[in-house]
């Protein structure tokens, strides 16, 4: 009696039970595999290589087939027939890692035309088909070329063509992005959008976890020819179990919403996000107040100051063109408002006040000067880039004078809003006008432990979500660090790198870590990576976008 299977209808792709063995059994790429695939679904396969994922794809299009279990493509056995196999590849197309593995045309043209031929289709028909993917995935400026002379992105869309020209009901894609510069990775990545969102299923072996949590609808992670775990990508990238198996690590996302959360930050309760825009949204939704009011009443008219904080600097030369530029910028807002500075780093203090006979106040010194000079309500601006440790300190020192005064109100340091990162985006750019495609801008950030720091990674994310995929940001003591810098900028393979300070003076970080000669500087490693190097000793105070920018804030608690 024949056997009849039954299978939900949503289910596409089943595997039951494969096994596939490239060496007489003596070890298996698939061991007794199982999974279900649901139609218009986006599925990321990942896992180690050699764990099965390009061998399954291999036995989906009919090129290899399993020496025990069963596939099913709309509850329909794959036998493996040859004129089964025709029909099969015109409804599951591959997209190899590797296009010089799948393109073999003279021309371009002929290279898209030959599926819907081999199919029986007519030329007329083949024609119409043919010229719609071509203008859809924009082929047309190369149309014409010899598939030889493409470049690695080009290739790889024309291999795209190939397989959305047969228009099929699956398309597999092994790596995609593999040897991509970020340009096309860009073009690559939008381009399978477009196929999911005209419904087409799409599976995807891929290393990037990142990519994957934010794409998927399902991840399939694979483990010695099995599926170790099937689920979510929330679910699949919070078993922390299951990703040391396979070598990966968690997103970088879930990795900085877990430590907010542990630290009190954010509400464990909070919906994960699945972008760093998300977890941006959640950080400046994080409810800080702005304005603090004394005990002491004002019986006489108010005397408003502004307290200036800044870290400091003990190199007068950027100083003056920074720190200096932004005070003189407030007092030009506010003329009726006396201006006081503070510094927040004692050792600088110390060492300007050693070699220069110069007293500059820390926080409590200038709040007890404002106290005698009968000052009733302060605006304290801080100069610093992030809401971050140095910021934190501050607070808690004006603070200690809150019931001296009648009001004590805190501007917001550089970074602290969407609006914010917008804006300073807009001013590097301004700066860097001249910037060309072949060059890329490497900012370097300071970096904390605090959980702030997450606005480095975001704004990074940010410069290439706004179409600036030439600009990287970095920090010294943090995340992104100089590692991932080389490994994000080899990969857009730049004829110059331009390195800059992503801080507010131009000072010791920028001359040494940065500048310098000295072998563990960034710019002695991009040297030693064989670019050309251009560092720009310029202050983020010497941007008058981003003086602007400080002067907003403190318009902002000017009651």
């Amino acid at each position: 009696m024949e056997e009849i299977f039954f299978m939900n209808s949503d289910i596409i792709l089943k595997a039951e039970d494969l096994y596939f063995s490239y060496d007489d059994e003596q070890s298996h790429s698939l061991n007794g595999l199982s999974l279900e695939i649901k139609k218009g679904q986006k599925i990321a396969f990942m896992g180690a290589n050699g764990s099965g994922k390009s061998t399954f794809f291999l036995c989906c299009t009919g090129i290899l087939k399993p020496q025990k279990g069963k596939l099913f493509f709309h509850n329909k056995e794959v036998t493996y027939k040859k004129k089964e196999l025709l029909d099969l590849r015109s409804k599951i197309g591959i997209v190899f890692q590797d296009p010089d593995n799948q393109l073999f045309s003279a021309s371009v043209y002929q290279e898209i035309s030959f599926g819907p031929l081999n199919l029986g289709h007519s030329e007329e028909e083949t024609k119409k088909e043919v010229e719609e993917v071509i203008d859809y995935l924009e082929i047309t400026p190369f149309r014409h070329k010899p598939t030889h002379a493409l470049s690695g992105g080009q290739k790889k869309q024309v291999s795209i063509a190939d397989i959305l020209v047969m228009k099929p009901e699956i398309i597999i894609l092994d790596e995609p992005a593999a040897a991509l510069d970020p340009k096309h990775t860009t073009m690559v990545n939008h381009i399978v959008d477009q196929m999911t969102q005209n419904g087409i299923t799409v599976l995807m072996a891929t290393h990037d976890v990142n990519y994957a949590y934010e794409w998927a609808d399902e991840i399939l992670l694979f483990h010695e020819g099995k599926v170790l775990m099937h689920g979510t990508p929330a679910q699949v990238f919070s078993n922390r179990g299951v990703l040391k198996q396979t070598n990966l690590e968690p997103p970088a996302v879930l990795e900085l919403f877990e430590s907010l959360c542990r630290k009190g930050i954010l509400k464990s309760s909070l919906p994960l996000p699945k972008n760093l825009n998300a977890l941006e949204k959640y950080i400046s939704d994080v409810k800080i107040n702005t304005h603090y009011g004394g005990t002491k009443t004002v019986s006489k008219e108010t005397k408003k100051a502004i307290l200036a904080v800044s870290f400091g600097t003990s190199h007068n030369d950027t100083r003056k063109i920074t720190i200096d530029a932004i005070e003189q910028d407030m007092q030009a807002a506010f003329p009726d408002y006396a201006l006081y500075r503070a510094w927040t780093s004692k050792m600088i203090i110390k060492k300007v006040n050693a070699r220069d006979g110069v007293h500059i106040c820390n926080v409590k010194e200038a709040m007890e000067k404002m106290l005698q000079d009968g000052i009733t309500d302060v605006l304290v601006q801080p100069t610093h880039v992030i809401n971050g440790i140095e910021n934190d300190l501050m607070k808690e020192d004006a603070l200690a004078f809150q019931e001296q005064f009648h009001s004590i109100s805190f501007g917001d340091p550089l970074l602290t809003s969407e609006q914010d990162n917008l804006a300073v985006i807009d001013a590097i750019t301004s700066e860097f006008k001249t910037l060309t495609k072949d060059e890329v801008l490497v900012l370097m950030g300071h970096g904390t432990t605090h959980y702030a720091n997450a606005i480095y990674a975001a704004l990074d994310y940010t410069f290439k979500d706004k179409g600036y995929s030439n600009i990287f940001l970095g920090t010294v003591e943090a995340y992104p660090t100089m590692e991932s810098l080389l490994k994000m900028v080899h990969a857009y393979q730049p004829k110059k790198v331009v390195l800059a300070p992503f801080m507010i003076v131009a000072g010791d970080h920028a001359k040494n870590d940065m500048a310098s000669d000295e072998p563990d500087s960034w710019y002695s490693q991009f040297k030693a990576a064989g670019y050309d190097v251009e560092p720009v000793l310029k202050g983020l105070g010497e941007y008058t976008g981003i003086r602007k920018l400080f002067i907003e804030h403190l318009k902002t608690i000017d009651c």
